[in-house]
């Protein structure tokens, strides 16, 4: 469970999750293989004394390997809640988010050896964190998770060779709107495996994003540096124009079957409202700490319980019971996962 999910931070994107634990599709001229997964939880937000029971994820995945000179294609189908602590509406962290509908889905063409093109409904390469919760490390994910792309429309020409990956795209609606461009280089260097992605959309912000993972001892680690700038078009007269957020991980494992994901942040919106901290003009930064103790019964089933807080330092994003705007927020909660 985990070396798959390093491997999908060396690449940066959500690829056919578990793809492992995948079964295979018998069709006419075409061998697909079938993943996916679904999860139900239970939020419960102690600020706002509201909860929820909600189905996660219900997500399946169907793929076919594009092969020198031929083609493939991913397609994910079903419901992603995407549950965060999202830094300007904490409401949204206990919702059942996300319509059925297809989430990504892509055609991919491999011309040459080391070349592939894909186009359609992408999954970004930037960030740590992926959308499905079955396939991250904790049930919701984080400040700087929730404020980079996830999917979006567009193609992207990939280049490997030598244990390295490169690519460039274009991209439109990567944040709900614009076109956009993106480029970026990842691979192994020693024990470290590392990507680097530069996203731009037009009038609206420039994304940088570092992604370093390794492990220390038994242990994974990870960490994710974010630095977002807006556009002219989109800054506020008189306002920072960037924000940065780092969020670092650790998954100690607990046993044969147990493990305890760690995740800590740090976000820095300075004046510019980049990552929702309260109004432009209005100086926040915050901190979280998300520790997720997981069982796994099996490769394909697990449980786990979730605690999770946000610490900011002004009262300008959440509220509590009374709708008074507080500095923190803490949510609890509780989830189990089927993979296939």
């Amino acid at each position: 469970m985990k070396t798959k999910l390093i491997s999908l931070v060396i690449a940066g994107a959500v690829v056919t999750p578990f793809a492992a634990q995948a079964g295979s599709l018998t069709v006419p001229n075409q061998d697909i293989t079938l993943s996916g997964g679904i999860t139900g939880a239970y939020l419960y937000n102690s600020d706002t004394k509201r909860d929820a029971y909600a189905v996660a994820d219900a997500l399946i995945d169907l793929a076919s390997e594009a092969k020198t000179g031929g083609m493939g294609f991913d397609l994910g189908i079903g419901t992603l809640g995407m549950n965060a602590l999202d830094s300007s509406s904490p409401l949204t962290a206990i919702g059942n988010g996300g319509n059925t509908a297809v989430q990504y889905g892509w055609v991919s063409v491999i011309p040459t050896d080391g070349l592939e093109i894909d186009a359609g409904k992408l999954a970004t390469n930037v960030g740590y964190e992926v959308a499905p919760s079955y396939a991250d490390a904790n049930i919701l994910r984080g400040l700087v998770w929730f404020n980079q792309p996830v999917y979006y429309t567009g193609a992207r020409a990939t280049y490997s060779t030598g244990g390295m990956s490169f690519y460039a795209e274009a991209n439109k609606n990567a944040f709900g709107t614009g076109s956009g461009s993106g480029a970026g280089i990842s691979g192994s260097f020693g024990s470290v495996d590392a990507s680097l992605n530069v996203l731009s959309v037009v009038n609206s912000v420039s994304i940088v994003d570092v992604i370093l993972s390794s492990k220390i001892g038994s242990v994974d680690v990870a960490a994710n540096i974010d630095y977002e700038a807006q556009a002219e078009a989109a800054k506020v007269t008189g306002t920072d124009d960037n924000a940065y957020g780092i969020a670092l991980y650790a998954t100690v494992p607990m046993g044969a079957q147990a493990s305890l994901p760690i995740r800590v942040e740090y976000v820095d919106d300075g004046t510019s409202g980049i990552y929702g901290l309260g109004a432009a003009g209005a100086s926040n930064t915050a901190m979280t700490f998300t520790v997720t103790p997981t069982y796994n019964f099996s490769d394909s089933t697990f449980v786990r319980a979730e605690l999770a807080y946000v610490s900011t330092d002004k009262k300008t994003t959440y509220v509590d019971d009374k709708n008074v705007l507080t500095d923190s927020n803490l949510i609890v909660g509780a989830q189990g996962g089927i993979l296939f």
